[in-house]
């Protein structure tokens, strides 16, 4: 049971860290090093896992039903972009199934490390929730979702 508790625990850490700052890639032009910004970790949000956590998790949509606009103007409110939005606001429905709350400029106003550790300790409480058969359900879902 720990092993799967740790597995699903590793996976909402990944999509957070992926989610919440960003991957430098080091490229090699003429000799030199050059860092750029690479698809940061928002970027492993992608529309499967989105779709997979508000089905299996959620049973609503959080975000797939927000217009861009909406999202961009929420966003600029918040001062964050569109992506950490899209993250807080998954994390934000995350925390009300784990049984803790949140506020939306609370979570906004997280460094990376915070959400990361806040994204932790929620996912960590809503696991000693399952069931062991959900838990290897939803490892099964997530790791498909993760191949694409």
């Amino acid at each position: 049971m720990k092993g799967k508790k740790f597995v699903f625990s590793a996976f909402i850490i990944i999509v957070a860290v992926a989610a919440l700052t960003g991957a430098a890639v080091y490229g090699f032009d003429g000799g030199e090093r050059q860092l750029c910004r690479a698809a940061g970790i928002y970027d492993m949000l992608s529309p499967a896992l989105v779709e997979l956590y508000e089905t299996e998790i959620a049973g609503e949509s959080i975000i797939s039903d927000i217009s861009q606009s909406q999202l961009a103007r929420t966003a600029n409110r918040l001062g964050i972009t569109v992506e950490k939005l899209r993250a807080v606001l998954l994390l934000q429905d995350f925390a009300v199934k784990a049984g803790r709350s949140a506020g939306l400029d609370e979570l906004a106003a997280m460094n990376d490390f915070q959400l990361i550790a806040y994204a932790k300790q929620c996912a960590d409480t809503y696991l000693a929730t399952l069931p062991q058969e959900r838990r290897a359900e939803l490892e099964q879902k997530l790791k498909a979702a993760l191949k694409g």
